[in-house]
């Protein structure tokens, strides 16, 4: 593949380039280069790749029909990027020219690191990646489905661990609003209401801090869950002034 090129699936199919964004053809051409990325670098077999284009009932001549879209890739992407393997194909690529692969690093590079200036800036340049939905309107269809779950869950933690950044950096003033719309996003990811009740204690607003609490405590039992003792903790200590 072109260096500087990158194959994207956090959001809709597509391949970035020097020149533009590329599209990669239709629905099925999309579905081929995703299932190509769920196997990155190991080998999905043409009987696979068969079944994600078309299910159990393939058309009669669904082998050479693979084998046009492959060829079609190769055009773009260079053939050394979708080679022959074990009666299939293997999408071959750095970490940076497919986004999935270059978020993930960036998470682990993140959680790896201690300094909360650096894992604040790898997290924003981790979730700049991010365009829409995993694998866009596929990211609801098998096999694309789990993957797509998957990466989200990836995509909150990066989120958390950017937030937790910023608080230990004393911005709390600055991140009360993302921390809201983040929780009515994901409510029941308890770790963006604690950094929310945190920020809006450090930023001098113990009363909705509390109310956040109560809020939290509500939401939980109406999913038959209690607040645990980090919760209780944690209002103590607000109530009493405590620096948190």
């Amino acid at each position: 593949m072109v260096p500087g090129w990158m194959i994207r699936v956090l959001g809709p199919i597509d391949v970035a380039t020097a020149e533009g964004v590329v599209t990669v053809g239709g629905p099925r051409p999309q579905k081929l280069l995703g299932a190509l990325v769920l196997a990155v670098r190991h080998s999905a077999s043409t009987a696979d790749l068969i079944v994600v284009l078309w299910g159990e009932r393939p058309p009669e001549h669904a082998v050479n029909t693979v084998q046009s879209y492959v060829s079609r890739l190769r055009r773009l992407l260079g053939r050394e990027t979708i080679v022959n393997a074990d009666g299939g194909y293997r999408l071959e690529v750095e970490v940076d020219g497919l986004d999935a692969l270059l978020f993930e690093r960036l998470v682990r590079d993140a959680r790896a690191e201690g300094d909360p200036t650096k894992v604040r800036d790898v997290c924003r340049r981790a979730l700049r990646l991010w365009r829409g939905p995993a694998f866009g309107d596929l990211s609801h269809e098998d096999p694309f489905r789990l993957e797509a779950i998957r990466l989200d869950e990836l995509r909150i933690l990066a989120m958390e661990l950017q937030l937790e950044a910023e608080l230990a950096l004393g911005r709390s003033d600055l991140i009360v609003g993302e921390l809201e719309a983040a929780v009515q996003e994901n409510p029941y990811r308890e770790r963006l209401w604690y950094l929310l009740i945190e920020a809006l204690a450090r930023d001098g607003r113990r009363v909705e801090a509390l109310r956040v609490c109560t809020d939290l405590r509500r939401m939980l039992g109406d999913v038959g869950l209690e607040g645990g003792e980090g919760l209780s903790r944690l209002e103590d200590r607000i109530l009493i002034g405590n620096n948190l």
